[in-house]
């Protein structure tokens, strides 16, 4: 008897264990595709992926900018284009290395970039992003 008491508790207990990693790779991978979406940089997607109190820095200039300041940056009409080169998830957080292409004041620019975002509810909480913006 004690045996089987054993055993069921054992059971229950890796099922547990179980649904709760499930839930972690399924939360890791649903931020992994906002952070995706973040780097289509559609200004349309924006209310989606972004949360209401977010904010982004930067590391160099300590510049920092919230959801409307992105919607504007995007929404400005000038070329620019992300390629990720790859991503890691852990936790609440996505690290992402991608390059971003973009025209400023007629001239084609493209750096590297490091972004660690943060989520809190299925969204992009805060952004860290440090570049290299040496040319």
């Amino acid at each position: 008897m004690k045996q089987k008491i054993l055993l069921i508790t054992a059971l229950v207990l890796m099922l547990t264990y179980g649904c709760k990693t499930e839930q972690i790779d399924t939360d890791l991978l649903k931020n992994k595709e906002v952070a995706v979406v973040y780097h289509k940089l559609n200004p349309a997607d924006i209310d989606a992926i972004l949360s209401d109190n977010f904010i982004g820095r930067n590391e160099k200039s300590r510049h920092t900018w919230n959801r409307d300041d992105h919607r504007t940056y995007l929404s400005n009409g000038d070329f620019k284009v992300d390629t990720i080169f790859s991503q890691v998830a852990e936790g609440d957080w996505v690290a992402t290395r991608f390059a971003r292409k973009f025209i400023l004041n007629g001239d084609t620019v493209m750096f590297e970039a490091m972004h660690f975002k943060r989520f809190e509810n299925g969204k992009i909480a805060e952004i860290w992003e440090y570049g290299d913006t040496q040319q």
